[in-house]
């Protein structure tokens, strides 16, 4: 395998950021474009047992998957660097779209870009789901696959985080983290009274004390997929008076028109209740990056305590025989999570736009044995740029 160098792990993990528009399969699509199959860094077999690890633990796996490619490449601090350069592109055009919704501004024509993007992030995800069963020769492996994919659309949460969790189980130190992470987040609503008679509540800074808190428990919450934070989060936001529940699914609307984990949701909360209590741009900026930090940092630990630990008991044969039954369900995992999205894509309130989307994503799938999958983001992303310049075409 190739080593990169720290400005090519830098410029390569931004590049997939900046393209990672259509949620966490997406994402690893281009990962493994960029990552496996173009550079050569990380092996097919170590990529899959990262995609494992991250379907079993709780946080974004398209960022925790981004930190354990690093990791492998460059160690810890290439955990990190890859994880912040992939969320940095997503961070910052969430800034910029917090801003303008505030202002009452782009929101038709972002979502119109959404709609034409979506079938093409469809396609470049079949076609990762192709090749990944491409690699199960053996029948068994395929029968997994297809029994795994239907208890994705059963159950609508991976079927992979329960056998896989269990390994970490046994293991014993990434349950033990999560575990002493979620008893100390939760004793935390306990002290409220503590605080209270300290005069905590009544401070100005108290709301970023509340930002933490509700953030971080999120982060130690999230399985299944980014959307999960919606019903964590949307009570508590709208109770502490940061948005009314109609502009917290605007933010959600924002988290998945943007590129990177929709999980990004959390830098518009944060940007919003910093102009809640009070403040003025800097304020808002600072609620902005303390939400995205706490939400991020749970995911940050167990990966950076998961994936030394799975280096070091893979070679035990039980746990490898264990892990090539997690590894054969992943094309199956995918592709449950890739018919529903398929889907939603192609939805629209006229038959003529669902035709016309339904070409698009036959298209795109055409188009995929030519083009690498972030060039086909490319395209998608113009078509959408050009159709939200014509009033009326959508």
């Amino acid at each position: 395998m190739n080593r990169p160098s720290w400005s090519e792990l830098i410029r390569v993990f931004l590049r997939i950021g900046l393209l990672g528009f259509g949620g966490p399969q997406a994402h690893m699509a281009l990962m493994r474009d960029q990552v496996v199959w173009q550079r050569q860094w990380v092996s097919t077999q170590a990529f899959a047992e990262g995609v494992a690890l991250c379907e079993t633990l709780p946080g974004p796996a398209s960022s925790q998957l981004a930190m354990v490619l690093g990791w492998l490449c460059r160690g810890a601090w290439g955990g990190l660097v890859s994880g912040f350069c992939f969320l940095l592109p997503g961070l910052m055009i969430v800034l910029l779209l917090s801003e303008l919704w505030r202002r009452g501004q782009a929101m038709a024509s972002l979502i119109t870009v959404l709609v034409v993007v979506k079938p093409v992030v469809a396609a470049v995800i079949w076609a990762f789901v192709a090749r990944l069963m491409g690699q199960q020769r053996r029948p068994w492996q395929q029968a997994m696959a297809v029994s795994v994919a239907f208890g994705g659309l059963l159950h609508q949460f991976s079927p992979l985080v329960l056998p896989a969790g269990l390994l970490l189980l046994a293991a014993g130190a990434a349950n033990s983290w999560r575990t002493a992470m979620g008893g100390t987040l939760l004793l935390l609503p306990g002290l409220a009274p503590w605080w209270a008679g300290l005069g905590w509540v009544q401070a100005p800074w108290f709301w970023l004390v509340q930002l933490t808190w509700v953030f971080l428990q999120a982060g130690v919450l999230v399985f299944g997929g980014g959307l999960v934070i919606i019903p964590l989060l949307q009570d508590q936001v709208v109770e502490l008076g940061w948005l009314s529940g109609a502009q917290f699914l605007d933010g959600v609307a924002i988290g998945q028109v943007s590129p990177g984990p929709v999980v990004l949701t959390s830098t518009f909360v944060g940007y919003q209740a910093g102009w809640a209590s009070g403040g003025g741009l800097t304020t808002a900026m600072l609620g902005a990056l303390v939400a995205t930090a706490a939400i991020f940092l749970p995911s940050t630990l167990f990966i950076l305590v998961g994936t030394p630990l799975l280096q070091r008991i893979r070679r035990n044969a039980s746990v490898q025989r264990f892990l090539d039954g997690i590894l054969a369900g992943v094309p199956g995992a995918v592709a449950g999570a890739a018919i529903p999205l398929t889907w939603a894509s192609l939805q629209a309130e006229e038959p003529r736009i669902s035709l016309a989307l339904l070409a698009l994503f036959c298209t795109s799938l055409l188009l995929n044995c030519w083009l690498k999958p972030s060039q086909l983001v490319l395209l998608g992303l113009g078509l959408g740029l050009v159709m939200a310049l014509l009033p009326g075409v959508l």
